[in-house]
């Protein structure tokens, strides 16, 4: 018996690090249940036409599974407010406000026992039910038309279509954050933010058919889906490392947007998943190779996701560097191993998932499973993460 492809291999480590069934269901029906709440009609909300909607992993269908069973599981939310409201009228303090005033009535209408948490860009509600979860929802307002039209030019100058650009812009929002000093102050300076648009630019690098299909989908980014494409299941992958790597330092650990957004670029849609994860490392390893400070935001080229890389020692930079040495020679194994026991180490030391014998044996062409010494860990422990 001939051992498994590639794409075969990667997909028996997707069957544990996808999220349960029980999880993808959890999170629609907490978005839903929110959504409907905010948009009642006797919400304080009402009057300025709010609207939730998801962002982060679960919009991109890059969620996975925590390591650690106990971790809850994270679910991001926008709130925007539409109508009614501005940055002349309201402070970023006065948003903020108006959303918890409607997120403290849900928690004590929905019996959730955790106070909700102030974080300095969200209010954080935790909840307990078949699965712990915490909802982050952060406040916005709908970007003004020059700040759409300053995005949509931005993009284009850095190689965007232009019907792109101008859909990703549209999605664009003035965001709150307590730690500016202009946090209660009447000011048009509010900082921005467009998970509607990167989810809308990350789904345009699976799509093969391009602007027609992006043209005509929905104006809201889909509320929650499953990881199904090659370049969702690469993110999966590659995060999946990352977090069994970073397990005792989770706060520590490489940020997911600079992983989804290497992994992106580096996407041609239609390709094997297998091709789609060596596009993704090749990626990773030329940020490496050329000691990057810059990994800008595709919708937003004068950002950089790496601005806290403040120069050549940096650990937030160094240890990037040691967690793409690392991926890179956990990937390597794990589609190149014909040694069944070897096989059982590598998926339980680079990504906890327990290998049964009988799969090992498949895996690799059916050959003997013979006891090995234990392999010795390929990299030394990750220096402190602070980002």
């Amino acid at each position: 018996m001939d051992s498994l492809a590639p794409k075969s291999r990667l997909e028996v480590l997707l069957k544990d690090i996808d999220l349960p069934e029980g999880a993808y269901k959890r999170a629609e029906s907490r978005y839903h249940d929110l959504a409907s709440w905010i948009s009642r009609d006797s919400s304080t909300l009402a009057p300025y036409d709010a609207h939730i909607f998801v962002q982060g992993s679960f919009a991109l269908g890059t969620a996975i599974r925590p390591v650690n069973p106990e971790e809850e599981y994270d679910l991001d939310f926008s709130c925007k407010l539409r109508e009614g409201i501005s940055r002349e009228s309201h402070s970023q303090a006065d948003l903020k406000e108006m959303i918890r005033v409607e997120l403290e009535a849900y928690r004590k209408s929905r019996g959730i026992q955790s106070p909700l948490e102030p974080k300095h860009r969200c209010w954080r509600l935790s909840y307990q039910d078949e699965l712990a979860f915490h909802m982050d929802v952060v406040p916005g307002l709908r970007a003004d038309d020059q700040r759409r039209s300053v995005l949509t030019e931005r993009m284009v100058t850095a190689g965007v279509g232009r019907s792109l650009a101008q859909e990703v812009a549209r999605r664009a929002l003035w965001i709150t954050d307590d730690q500016r000093d202009d946090f209660k102050v009447l000011t048009k300076d509010w900082p921005s933010s467009n998970p509607g648009g990167y989810q809308k630019w990350f789904t345009s690098r699976m799509e093969p058919s391009g602007m027609r299909a992006l043209a005509e989908a929905q104006v809201d980014p889909v509320p929650v889906y499953r990881a199904r494409q090659p370049l969702q299941q690469t993110v999966q992958l590659l995060k999946r490392h990352r977090d069994v790597m970073f397990v005792d330092q989770a706060e520590l650990k490489p940020a997911s947007i600079l992983i989804t957004t290497i992994a992106g670029l580096a996407c041609v849609p239609g390709e094997s998943l297998d091709v789609t994860l060596g596009r993704a490392l090749n990626g990773l390893k030329e940020v490496r190779d050329k000691r990057s400070m810059e990994i800008l935001n595709p919708i937003n080229p004068h950002e950089n996701f790496a601005d806290r890389w403040t120069g050549p020692n940096c650990p937030l930079r160094l240890n990037f560097y040691q967690w793409i040495d690392s991926a890179l020679t956990a990937f390597d194994a794990w589609r190149s191993i014909n040694v069944p026991q070897r096989l059982i180490e590598v998926a339980k030391d680079d990504f906890e998932v327990s290998l049964g014998a009988d799969a090992a044996r498949a895996l690799t062409g059916g050959a003997a499973l013979a006891p090995t010494a234990r392999r010795v860990a390929i990299d030394a422990p990750p220096a402190p993460w602070r980002g």
